[in-house]
């Protein structure tokens, strides 16, 4: 944990906020904000890294002060793990009340009767009118309203100006394909001492595979729930990473698989490589922990002609369990965590830029340097991105997660050709897209 965020901690300890400190440092546990008489208990679950953990908390605090007839019980943790306990506490209905959630889950826990419809809370429980069509669209199936977006956000290629300057390279416009990137990549590699390499081995990553398919013309899902390219359009992708990999432009097998669970765990983030493919607010959480100048660039492009391949996207949603006891108490949180001027000027952009119009209005002439980062990235590439694709249907999120996390990391350590990963993935998918 960095020094700012140490301070913080300590800070919302003296002030009488339940922070668990030795559990914030493992990237979980569970907290609450101070009990009043008779309050209703709700509970929100979320993930992130411990820079959102502290401005939550202390966002979650403010909510108290403004409602205090309402008692918010926290379960938080990093990335690794999130998942798979929702999933337990869906299937139990033990759901919490309000629940971040990504886009590419939405869709399978509305299908299942896990989350609820918000639009009998609007407008007079969740306050949307700062929210465009196309901001809420993220959060809808069926017309039917299932999740708030809580910050616009865009994939993006983090990259350290600082380590690029030592080494006397230059980082190329928004124009650089992925034939310029490797080049660049494999030019760090060669430049820097053992341990460090030029890239985070993004075959695995599913954000960066969608991208690349999608500036080729396809999609990583169809319509009727299947997969959107063809094995050899994977064995592509792999063979581009593993001459990359070979040629120390990206991380080995056994420094990439350290880089699992929560951000700080991440290359970049631990000055190993020059570039990871991540969301761009993530940028918020990188600079607490560097002291180098970070910059958020467009992912590489794609061949002459290619379309789009990154697209606007909400960072999470909020969500509320359909076996909420405290449906309006949720509603109320999410509301004020999205529109409420003190709350969300404590949470800023560490979740993307604010959804609401009225609220980036007002926050975005106050933001800090590297929040303002973030800010012009989104308006930079704003007319440059194609739109956004439906959510992923069910077992979506473990095609482009555990499925191809395990089917590159074969090739990268050795145990599969690229044609039996291809072949592994492409099996190990149909049975989690017919689940």
């Amino acid at each position: 944990m960095d020094r700012r965020s140490t301070v913080r901690l300590l800070g919302a300890v003296a002030t009488g906020l339940a922070v668990p400190g030795v559990a914030a440092l493992a990237g979980c546990g569970t907290s609450s904000t101070p009990r009043s008489q008779a309050a209703k208990t709700i509970k929100m679950s979320w993930w992130g890294s411990t820079e959102r953990h502290v401005r939550t908390q202390d966002a979650l605090a403010a909510f108290t002060r403004h409602h205090p007839d309402i008692r918010v019980d926290t379960q938080f943790s990093g990335s690794d793990g999130y998942w798979e306990k929702l999933g337990t506490q869906a299937t139990s209905g033990s759901l919490p009340d309000v629940v971040q959630m990504d886009y590419i889950y939405i869709a399978a826990y509305a299908a299942k009767g896990y989350v609820r419809s918000l639009d009998d809370l609007v407008p007079k429980v969740i306050d949307l009118n700062g929210f465009t069509p196309d901001v809420l669209a993220g959060g809808k199936i069926d017309n039917r309203l299932f999740g708030v977006n809580n910050g616009i956000n865009c994939t993006a290629l983090v990259g350290n100006l600082t380590l690029l300057q030592q080494l006397g390279l230059d980082l190329p416009d928004y124009t650089m394909t992925w034939t310029d990137f490797a080049k660049l990549v494999k030019q760090v590699g060669k430049k820097t001492p053992d341990g460090v390499y030029g890239s985070e081995y993004a075959a695995q990553n599913g954000t960066a595979l969608e991208v690349w398919l999608r500036q080729r013309g396809k999609s990583m899902f169809t319509p009727d729930n299947k997969l959107g390219f063809a094995p050899a359009d994977l064995a592509e992708w792999f063979g581009f990473w593993d001459d990359i990999r070979r040629n120390k432009g990206a991380a080995p097998a056994d420094l990439q698989a350290t880089a699992a669970g929560d951000i700080q765990n991440r290359l970049v983030a631990r000055r190993k490589t020059a570039f990871d493919f991540t969301n761009s607010n993530q940028l918020i959480a990188y600079s607490s922990m560097l002291g180098d100048q970070l910059t958020l660039h467009m992912f590489p492009q794609g061949p002459a002609g290619a379309k789009p391949g990154q697209y606007l996207k909400p960072s999470q949603l909020f969500c509320v369990s359909a076996t909420s006891k405290h449906p309006q108490e949720a509603g109320l949180l999410i509301s004020g965590l999205l529109t409420d001027p003190e709350m969300t000027a404590i949470l800023g952009s560490e979740r993307g830029i604010p959804p609401s119009t009225t609220v980036r209005a007002a926050l975005k002439p106050k933001a800090g340097a590297i929040e303002r980062q973030t800010y012009d990235y989104i308006d930079y590439v704003s007319d440059k991105v194609g739109p956004l694709p439906p959510p992923a249907p069910n077992g979506g999120g473990d095609v482009s997660g555990k499925i191809l996390t395990s089917a590159a990391q074969s090739v990268a350590f050795g145990k599969a050709t690229i044609d039996q990963a291809v072949a592994k993935f492409f099996d190990d998918s149909g049975h989690a897209l017919k689940s």
